[in-house]
C-alpha cells in the first residue's frame, strides 16, 4: 500500500524542469536574434500557405464527392419510383 501512494520522484521532476528551462532559454536566445526571428516567421508563413493549399484541395474534393453522392441518390430515387410503378401496374393487371 505504501508504494501506491508514492508521488513522482523529486529527482525526476527536477531533471524535467531543468530540461524544459534549458529548452526555453535556448529558444529565447535563438529568437532574440532578428535574423533568426525572420527565418522562423518565413518558415511559419510558408507552412501556413501550404496548409491553406491543402485545405482548398480537400474542400474541393469533398464538394465533388458530395455532388457525386447527391447525383447517385437522385438516380436511385428515380429508379426506385420507376420500379415501384412497374410493380404496382403488374399487380393491378393480375387482378
Amino acid at each position: 500500500m505504501a508504494q501506491e501512494k508514492q508521488g513522482v520522484n523529486p529527482l525526476t521532476t527536477g531533471i524535467a524542469g531543468a530540461v524544459i528551462g534549458a529548452a526555453a532559454a535556448a529558444a529565447a536566445i535563438v529568437l532574440s536574434d532578428e535574423k533568426n526571428r525572420k527565418k522562423a516567421e518565413a518558415v511559419l508563413n510558408d507552412m501556413q500557405k501550404e496548409g491553406n493549399k491543402v485545405l482548398k484541395e480537400i474542400t474541393k474534393k469533398a464538394l465533388e464527392l458530395k455532388d457525386m453522392g447527391q447525383k447517385a441518390l437522385s438516380k436511385t430515387k428515380t429508379e426506385s419510383k420507376s420500379a415501384t410503378k412497374k410493380l404496382s401496374s403488374k399487380s393491378k393487371k393480375k387482378k
